[in-house]
């Protein structure tokens, strides 16, 4: 580990580091600024005292009445079930085919991308790639690559193929929590874009989705806060596993996200391709570093007054862990304490399809 240390040590000033006071703005600010809705605090004793008298009550209904409160269980399960179900049949009657506008702008505006990394020397230079084929100036561009600074072959890989200027590397000090929201905390203080997305490292974005996004900001307005690119997995034959995860985001985001942005529902974002306005994102705190599920961190309530739409085209490409461990992996959120992901086979998708949404108004709670 001191090897390591010192190898990041001696990297140090080819790439921006982080001062102590934004480090501690990105680990903690979010928590004093909003207590109750942090992660920081797991359970409160109202939450514990909630949950000791519901499994006190189900202890004494299968006690009393075993046949009945099986039977209750059974028919509350296959009800909610079958309500999953029917709401992706509805999505899909509504599926539509309209291309999506792209942004012509006569000035671009700077547009950041943040990309955090651990672990992942092995695909840092084809995400630079990637991020290269964007169809937008690069003199706009501000991209951060964010990794944590015991990672130092990461370190490493991220300066070799970070040399157009437009690319930062930014080096996290290794802190708790070890989250990919702390990271993202770090880039957004240090973002110069009028709007910022977030990638990962696995993922290949069209060429087109950055000026995709802008042309949906400027149809939906000011109060358009965020707008959600979809995500497809680009290996979804090398296993049953991985074409089930592919059938879960296409519904995901072909079906589901639509149907709720038409009924003007809350949408559950991604944990990847997320557009924002930075100044409203920077307004409402950015992400909890403890809440390592960022795609569902407070966007819901703390977008007050400001809406959230999905656009269908163009796709991100996504790859995915191979078997169940993948599947796993890719359920436990955002931690940085796991193993790195896999190597992608990259594949650019085809501009296809889009459908335009009646936005979401999300209201604070």
């Amino acid at each position: 580990m001191d090897g390591a240390i010192r190898r990041a040590d001696e990297l140090r000033p080819a790439a921006a580091t982080v001062a102590a006071d934004e480090l501690d703005a990105a680990r903690l600010g979010f928590h004093r600024a909003h207590k109750h809705r942090s992660a920081r605090r797991t359970f409160y004793a109202t939450q514990l005292l909630s949950l000791a008298c519901l499994g006190a009550a189900a202890t004494w209904c299968f006690s009393t009445w075993p046949a009945a409160t099986s039977a209750a269980l059974y028919v509350a399960a296959m009800t909610l079930f079958a309500s999953a179900v029917l709401l992706r049949f509805a999505a899909a009657a509504y599926v539509g085919r309209i291309l999506t506008p792209l942004a012509a702008p006569a000035r671009y505006p700077i547009y950041t991308i943040l990309c955090p990394l651990y672990r992942e020397a092995n695909v840092v230079a084809d995400l630079v790639g990637a991020l290269e084929r964007l169809a937008y100036p690069a003199h706009a561009l501000d991209i951060k690559l964010l990794v944590e600074a015991d990672d130092s072959d990461t370190v490493e890989a991220a300066l070799a193929a970070a040399s157009a200027s437009h690319i930062d590397v930014v080096i996290v000090p290794a802190s708790a929590p070890r989250t990919k929201p702390k990271a993202l905390n770090v880039g957004l203080a240090l973002a110069r874009g009028d709007y910022v997305v977030v990638y990962d490292a696995e993922d290949r974005p069209h060429s087109l989705q950055l000026l995709a996004a802008l042309g949906a900001f400027e149809r939906g307005g000011d109060d358009l806060a965020c707008v959600q690119a979809p995500l497809e997995i680009d290996n979804a034959g090398v296993s049953w596993i991985a074409r089930q995860f592919a059938a879960e985001y296409a519904i995901q985001f072909r079906e589901i996200l639509p149907l709720l942005a038409r009924l003007k529902l809350p949408l559950p974002l991604g944990g990847t391709s997320n557009h924002f306005r930075t100044d409203v994102l920077k307004a409402i705190g950015g992400w909890d570093p403890f809440n390592v599920c960022e795609d569902r961190s407070n966007f819901r309530r703390k977008l007050n007054y400001f809406r959230m739409d999905p656009f269908h085209i163009p796709f991100v490409s996504r790859s995915m862990l191979e078997g169940l461990r993948g599947l796993c992996r890719a359920r436990e959120g955002s931690s940085f304490c796991g193993q790195s992901r896999s190597k992608l086979r990259p594949r650019q998708s085809a501009i296809t399809v889009s459908c335009e949404h009646a936005a979401v108004r999300v209201t604070a709670a």
